[in-house]
């Protein structure tokens, strides 16, 4: 099988999720699709805990910054 790297934004691949309820397929291609289907479901997954993971660290550096600035303000 050969494995190609394409590059699409969140909002594109939401689509992509979403026009591939859209057909109505059986058979063998049944099979190919509820795969694909499933691919794309994962790659999303994926973005939205790296985004998850993100928001937590800048909150944690954020948290972080007020804590020193609050430090050095009661020391003085």
């Amino acid at each position: 099988m050969d494995l190609f790297s394409v590059d699409f934004t969140y909002n594109e691949l939401v689509f992509i999720r979403q026009t591939l309820e859209l057909p109505t397929i059986s058979g063998k291609d049944a099979k190919f699709l509820a795969n694909l289907q499933s691919r794309v479901e994962n790659e999303l997954a994926q973005i939205d805990q790296m985004k998850a993971a993100e928001a937590q660290k800048k909150a944690e550096d954020l948290q972080a910054i007020i804590n020193a600035e609050q430090s050095k303000a009661s020391k003085k």
